[in-house]
């Protein structure tokens, strides 16, 4: 599966605990005043990647220990959203990291993986 990535970041501190891989999601529609990463807006500015390309890279950087996903709003690109957080989520498990470290920050604040069950999700229009 393809999503549009607006950038990879391999050694984030500020966006989670603990260093972190970071995954900016491309589109935005919410236009926040103090948005931290208006750049991320445009789903123009977007390059099409796919999950395992992704993780190759996460795999690859002995120093990560979490992914943050976030934007712009991941949580328009929702089916990809899914794919490459269950995929992060194994890999994390894998490496015998703390998997509360994968998070997706989106507009209405930080999910962890914890409470969120894939197999029920419901979203708008389905």
């Amino acid at each position: 599966m393809t999503g549009l990535i607006h950038q990879l970041e391999s050694f984030g501190c500020a966006d989670g605990p603990g260093s972190r891989f970071i995954v900016f999601f491309a589109g935005c529609h919410m236009r926040c005043k103090f948005c931290h990463n208006p750049d991320t807006w445009d789903f123009g500015c977007g390059t099409p990647m796919e999950e395992e390309t992704i993780l190759e890279i996460v795999r690859s950087n002995p120093l990560c220990r979490g992914v943050t996903f976030s934007g712009g709003e991941p949580l328009l690109q929702m089916d990809f959203l899914i794919e490459l957080f269950k995929k992060a989520l194994t890999l994390v498990k894998e490496n015998g990291n703390n998997p509360k470290y994968i998070h997706i920050s989106a507009s209405n604040g930080i999910l962890n993986y914890e409470p969120l069950d894939f197999t029920n999700m419901i979203r708008p229009g389905i």
